[in-house]
């Protein structure tokens, strides 16, 4: 709570009094927390954006984001894209299949939106590569950053 009230009185001197606080000042100023990027990076993806992808993710790795919660992170968001695609696709109510608490609803809009990016088949196979780059990863076949933006890639073009 306390970053939040720190975030809104940084806009509020920026703005002034009287001024306006336009959504781009928003996203300037205010630091994101890792689960709102991972928002902002499969958006890129589904928007088939690689140079961008790339960009939040070098963004992440800029502001020390260890690179094994950025793993885990990216395949718990693609997890929840996916069982948002099943219980949409089975008429299944979304926050009870992601068990969301009452004060989350409302990412079920943000996570139908995102699946709709994706079909089931391709959600199956990025969550099986995150997998499969995590034990690569730990076996030491692969450097996880390169892995990443591997993945990245692949999924963008």
């Amino acid at each position: 709570m306390q970053e939040l009230i720190n975030e809104i009185r940084k806009l509020i001197e920026y703005a002034r009094p009287g001024g306006t606080i336009t959504k781009e000042v928003i996203d300037i100023l205010s630091i994101k927390k890792l689960e709102s990027v991972i928002f902002d990076l499969t958006d890129t993806l589904g928007k088939k954006d690689t140079k961008k992808a790339l960009e939040v993710l070098q963004n992440l790795i800029y502001q020390k984001e260890p690179l094994q919660k950025i793993l885990i992170t990216l395949y718990n968001h693609f997890k929840k894209i996916y069982l948002t695609k099943i219980a949409t696709k089975e008429n299944k109510n979304i926050a009870q299949s992601l068990n969301l608490k009452p004060n989350q609803t409302f990412l079920v809009k943000k996570y139908q939106m995102q699946s709709k990016y994706f079909k089931e088949n391709e959600l199956k196979i990025i969550l099986q590569s995150l997998r499969d780059l995590d034990y690569k990863y730990k076996i030491g076949e692969i450097d996880l950053q390169v892995g990443l933006e591997s993945i990245l890639c692949t999924y963008c073009s």
